[in-house]
């Protein structure tokens, strides 16, 4: 069905001449004090004339049917029909959650590189207040009423070499990789940087994942930071159980540690870093890849071959190639 394989990767990093400033990523669940007022202006619905004949409805949630338009989706509620203009869209039997691209005033978060005449490099920090560009997750019923929002943004940076004559900024927003089940919404919000200045992202905030629900934010983990962005990301659904991975690398681009997380629910069945310090055991999530199958048994790429783990055991499959 739609809602079980929908996955979503949304990765924007703007590099401009001229500095544009970009907020800080504070993600907002749970309910707003907006437009939660059972109109239909809080949701990104609109009373739709006509009715798509001859086509199947991709899915029936709590009555509503779904259908598949060149411009999105059209909504059949009992006798009203509407249109859903949005192209990322997650259906659940509560409600569906949209995911737009949004600008919208805000506190901002700016570091700056400064290299001095003797060669040192300096870091300064700051706010200042400017409209953003941000990614905004809108949680609605199929009535039109705004359950709750949540928003990303990024932050902005600059790098002065000062007699060196390299000079740059640019702003960076924070990668979604998004998934669901029947019930929930998942979503891995991470940290992103230019990669000749990945070391910003030691400057911004921490990256985080959520389990979303009809009342917002059921579960938020806090998976820090590192010097730079994690890379080799994977979050995978079979429609119950979540799969999620990914490497934590070094500055100087080699591995440092993998993180692995298997959810069913909101619950966590399962989950492991793998660190450097083992050395008979190379398990650090570098391919970027896993799968999982329904009785929540997973496969993903290691540094050194597969993992595997099913049933509270954890095992390594060394590559046989060598």
């Amino acid at each position: 069905m739609l809602q079980r394989k929908s996955i979503l990767l949304v990765v924007v990093i703007a590099l401009v001449g001229v500095l544009t400033i970009l907020g800080n990523s504070t993600p907002n669940g749970g309910k707003t004090n907006g437009e939660a007022n059972g109109s239909l202006s809080g949701c990104p619905l609109l009373q739709y004339q006509g009715f798509p004949a001859g086509v199947e409805p991709l899915g029936v949630f709590d009555g509503a049917e779904v259908y598949g338009t060149d411009n999105g989706y059209v909504l059949r509620i009992e006798n009203s029909t509407y249109s859903l203009n949005a192209s990322s869209v997650f259906f659940f039997n509560w409600g569906f959650v949209v995911i737009e691209n949004a600008s919208e005033m805000g506190s901002v978060p700016f570091v700056k590189f400064s290299v001095d005449p003797y060669g040192r490099t300096n870091v300064s920090t700051g706010r200042l207040t400017s409209k953003v560009p941000v990614v905004v997750l809108r949680a609605c019923t199929y009535d039109g009423k705004l359950l709750w929002n949540l928003t990303f943004s990024g932050y902005a940076w600059a790098y002065d070499s000062g007699k060196y004559g390299v000079k740059a900024n640019g702003t960076a927003l924070p990668a979604l990789l998004v998934t669901n089940t029947s019930d929930y919404l998942y979503v891995l919000a991470y940290q992103t940087a230019s990669r000749p200045y990945s070391e910003f992202r030691n400057y911004a905030s921490d990256d985080y994942f959520y389990v979303l629900g009809r009342n917002g934010t059921v579960r938020k983990f806090n998976l820090e930071r590192g010097f730079v962005p994690i890379r080799n990301v994977f979050l995978v659904s079979n429609g119950s159980y979540v799969l999620l991975g990914f490497e934590r690398p070094q500055p100087d681009g080699s591995p440092m540690s993998g993180y692995v997380m298997i959810m069913n629910g909101a619950e966590v069945v399962w989950n492991r870093t793998f660190q450097m310090k083992y050395p008979d055991c190379l398990c650090h999530v570098i391919s970027g890849w896993g799968r999982i199958d329904k009785k929540g048994c997973a496969v993903f790429g290691l540094y050194t071959g597969e993992g595997r783990y099913c049933n509270g055991k954890f095992s390594h499959v060394a590559n046989t190639t060598g």
